[in-house]
């Protein structure tokens, strides 16, 4: 008997809920390869009895989650020996350029804050959320976190240089700029230039390291300080342009709304800020990255969302800025510019 178009429907249905309840397996698997560095121990071949020496693991777990990732094609098996694929060295590997693994050791810290998702939703957790406080207390999760920024941001700082006009500027903050990836685009783009890094003092460690073989590393000045909490470092000029990217997610409106008075007078008159923002439309559900983006700041953050065009045109306004174009580049990506007016005090 063939199927009723109800019947149809339902396997559908099923299907999609069931694949994406289920979408977590495949995932935790890979992010506990990277968080163990298992890959690297692969790389060459070995057996798992050497895996489990060399990450100190119980055997039994090794086996198993070799087992699976052979089964997902990522891991060759042979005679006892499981060998990373050669087409994931480039990616899984700490010795491979673009900082995958890091990103990958941040998405499972992330996920262990996401497990307890249904506590952040009904407000029945306790202090602020694990995964916050951990990026900004722990090293080794900050060098995660910052090495995972370069390389999700790395191909994107190219496209959204290419929309900002540097024309004009000489001084250029890039604010709370983690590892130093647009800024450096910026630097490539005008040899007149001065370049400032500005974010925490763990931060900028990780960046003087990703940073350290980079031509433009003797140009780039570096600023340590806590822009939601305290007042501007005294080296700071003003600037010509301060670029904040990928900042006023994590926080409330409230804070935001107190970091574009901050930034006022650290812009020269006639100077801009360029927010570069995962913008959500007005009823808060379009695109789909911001909506779950969303989601992610509720799960990591005391106060964070997506924020609307309007809700940030909103706090900078009430700074003294006039809001300017807006860019959208893509799903995640709007850039919001900014000017402080000649003759405003």
């Amino acid at each position: 008997m063939t199927p009723s178009g109800e019947e149809r429907d339902s396997v559908v249905s099923f299907e999609k809920l069931n694949e994406i309840a289920s979408g977590f397996v495949k995932a935790k698997i890979l992010l506990t390869g990277a968080q163990l560095r298992v890959f690297d121990h692969i790389a060459d071949g070995a057996t798992a009895e050497q895996v489990r020496e060399r990450i100190a693991g119980d055997l039994r777990g090794v086996e198993i989650l070799l087992d699976a990732l052979t089964a997902m094609e990522i891991v060759d098996k042979k005679e006892g020996v499981y060998r990373l694929r050669a087409e994931y060295v480039p990616f899984l590997t700490d010795e491979a350029p673009g900082q995958f693994p890091a990103l990958l050791r941040h998405r499972n810290h992330m996920f262990q804050s996401w497990a307890r998702l249904e506590d952040r939703v009904t407000g029945r957790s306790s202090g602020p959320p694990a995964g916050e406080r951990a990026v900004l207390e722990d090293s080794e999760k900050n060098d995660s976190f910052i090495r995972a920024m370069y390389a999700f941001g790395r191909d994107m700082a190219t496209t959204v240089a290419d929309r900002i006009d540097l024309g004009g500027v000489r001084t250029l903050a890039d604010l709370a700029g983690g590892p130093g990836h647009y800024l450096a685009e910026f630097a490539r783009r005008s040899e007149r230039l001065e370049p400032w890094l500005v974010d925490l003092p763990m931060t900028l460690e990780v960046a003087r390291r990703l940073l350290a073989d980079s031509p433009l590393r003797e140009r780039i000045r570096m600023a340590a300080w806590d822009v939601y909490a305290d007042d501007p470092p005294g080296e700071l000029p003003v600037f010509d342009l301060i670029f904040v990217s990928q900042l006023l997610h994590a926080e409330s409106s409230d804070r935001n709304r107190a970091l574009f008075r901050r930034l006022f007078p650290l812009v020269a008159e006639g100077g801009r800020v360029v927010v570069n923002e995962n913008v959500v439309s007005p009823d808060r559900t379009a695109p789909i990255e911001a909506a779950l983006f969303a989601v992610n700041m509720l799960a990591m953050t005391p106060a964070g969302r997506t924020y609307t065009e309007e809700e940030i045109h909103a706090w900078a306004s009430e700074a003294g800025f006039v809001p300017e174009a807006s860019d959208r580049i893509d799903g995640r990506t709007v850039l919001l510019h900014l000017r402080r007016p000649k003759g405003s005090s």
